[in-house]
């Protein structure tokens, strides 16, 4: 491939030279100089590809820590939200607990103002109103109400009073960590927004060093020969699991003929996970919402065909898993981002590519409709879309066949 591309660099330089020096070709120096620009340029393509590798593995590492951030600040932004609901509780409880503060204060006074007119009550009056045992009787119960009704206000209002200190206190702590979350949350940002610059120069660091389209073809096949090179291999290493699985099911179902069986809902989750996503009957939810950018079979560069299709989607927005499956691949791969692969049974895969963030892991059991990613430009992308394979068999087919028109 490399000495092709140089042969093609120099017919697109030399083209004139050898033509009209074609008459000279046995002249030992023509031939020395071109041997020796032919090697120029295979060094010259040879560092152009170590330097575009280097550039990928940046990117991986930019794309990579831009998730992270977003993951960081979607959590941050939850731990936000629930501080928030607890700092505007404890404001409420902080305002109930001064009206009740005010209200036992106001109690408070007017029993020690009572408790003062009683004093003032003339002994005469007492000494009439009844005989003398009476009196003393009532005097001292009534003195004695008034003390303990005095003392528990007293008491309750200490309890507030202690109470709205804790809360005044609660309202503090929380009110810093929201602080101190929102100062990071800043700082989280600044970062992202350096990765995510520093991202776009990678891209256009790689852009000039793909300007010539057989160097674009020849990266998009090496693209390409990765990606099955990544399925071939985590097919191989599922493929214990995918056979015992697919045993089960067929257990399962034989026990349905045998007598009628009724599967629970974990048998019936494993049997929808290993029985494919069978005849293409335009039957499945498409896995985004968006438009249509390339179908399967269009022409992307030079010979080669898009395998998939390319739905150009609001970023951030959810990636939904079309049928039942496993997660056999969960990882970030050249030329396509961040992508999901599903297994589904009988030779059948789905394949979810540029995303922004992969939600779930490999060996995790996916649920039609379930979210697993969110879409992205991930893998060097100019615009938010997803990249979307239905294989059968390790063959990509096209994918608009089995989804709803």
């Amino acid at each position: 491939m490399m000495q092709y591309n140089a042969f093609c660099l120099l017919v697109i330089i030399f083209g004139g030279f050898v033509t009209s020096n074609f008459s000279y070709a046995d002249n030992r120096q023509d031939l020395q100089t071109i041997r020796q620009t032919i090697q120029q340029q295979e060094q010259k393509l040879a560092e152009q590809k170590q330097q575009r590798n280097k550039l990928i593995s940046v990117l991986e590492k930019q794309e990579t820590s831009i998730a992270n951030l977003l993951t960081s600040l979607e959590k941050s932004e939850k731990v936000l939200l629930s501080l928030g609901n607890e700092i505007a509780k404890l404001n409420v409880d902080i305002g109930k607990l001064k009206q009740k503060q005010a209200k036992q204060q106001q109690i408070l006074a007017k029993q020690l103002e009572s408790a003062f007119k009683l004093g003032k009550t003339s002994n005469m009056e007492l000494i009439f109103s009844a005989n003398e045992s009476q009196r003393n009787e009532r005097i001292i119960t009534y003195y004695g109400y008034i003390n303990q009704e005095r003392q528990d206000r007293m008491n309750e209002l200490k309890q507030i009073h202690d109470e709205l200190n804790q809360k005044k206190s609660s309202l503090e702590e929380k009110q810093k960590q929201q602080n101190d979350l929102k100062n990071k949350q800043k700082l989280k940002r600044d970062a992202l927004i350096t990765n995510q610059k520093d991202r776009h120069e990678t891209i256009l660091e790689l852009d000039k060093s793909m300007q010539l389209n057989q160097l674009k073809l020849a990266v998009l096949r090496e693209n390409e020969a990765k990606l099955q090179a990544q399925i071939t291999k985590a097919e191989a290493e599922n493929k214990r699991i995918a056979e015992d699985e697919a045993k089960q099911a067929a257990k399962i179902r034989a026990k349905q003929q045998d007598y009628n069986y009724n599967p629970t809902k974990d048998e019936r989750s494993l049997m929808a996970r290993v029985s494919g996503i069978g005849k293409p009957n335009h039957r499945f939810n498409w896995p985004v919402t968006g438009t249509l950018l390339h179908r399967f079979g269009e022409p992307q560069q030079g010979e080669l065909k898009w395998k998939g299709l390319v739905i150009k989607a609001m970023e951030g927005s959810k990636v939904r898993a079309i049928a039942d499956g496993r997660v056999i691949l969960a990882n970030w791969l050249q030329g396509y981002g961040f992508i999901v692969a599903l297994e589904h049974g009988k030779g059948d895969m789905t394949l979810y590519g540029y995303n922004q963030r992969v939600l779930v892991n490999v060996g995790d059991k996916i649920e039609s409709g379930q979210e697993i990613a969110l879409v992205g430009t991930s893998g060097g992308q100019g615009s938010a879309a997803l990249y979307f394979e239905v294989r059968r068999d390790g063959k990509a087919l096209d994918p608009s066949v089995w989804l709803k028109k």
